[in-house]
């Protein structure tokens, strides 16, 4: 499998994954975040610098992503660890364009406006079939 056939199953498949990031204590604090863009550059996603998220992000670029799909027997994992970088309203428009999500987290339209948009942009990638057996790693931008 392709790096491009597994960040597509990130993107429009499974939408959404549990970031992990930690906070100034060490301290793991984990969410699910909209997947907005996934491609062979990496994982743009979008954050507010209200959020906590974002302060440990800024703190501390290194993220672990994990995402799971359940359709019938088939079951898949795809985790990512890296560094991710702040590029603030450089894609925004293509994260925010199929995010079901925005208006209920960002009613309104300040908050959604303060956005910002960070790429995980280096890292170490698994994809797993837990009901195949494939097993796949990748590497982005290494």
């Amino acid at each position: 499998m392709e790096i491009q056939d597994i960040m597509k199953i990130l993107e429009k498949d499974m939408k959404v994954a549990v970031f992990s990031t930690v906070d100034e204590n060490g301290q793991p604090h984990a969410r699910h975040i909209n997947i907005g863009v996934a491609s062979e550059e990496g994982v743009f996603f979008m954050t507010s610098p209200k959020t906590n998220f974002y302060q440990q992000l800024q703190a501390n670029p290194k993220v672990a992503i994990t995402g799971f799909l359940e359709e019938e027997y088939l079951i898949q994992v795809i985790r990512i660890e890296g560094k991710v970088r702040k590029l603030g309203k450089e894609k925004l428009q293509e994260v925010l364009a199929d995010n079901p999500y925005i208006d209920q987290v960002y009613p309104d339209e300040a908050d959604r406006q303060s956005v910002q948009v960070f790429q995980l942009y280096t890292g170490e990638g698994f994809y797993q079939s837990l009901t195949q057996g494939h097993k796949y790693t990748f590497t982005i931008n290494a």
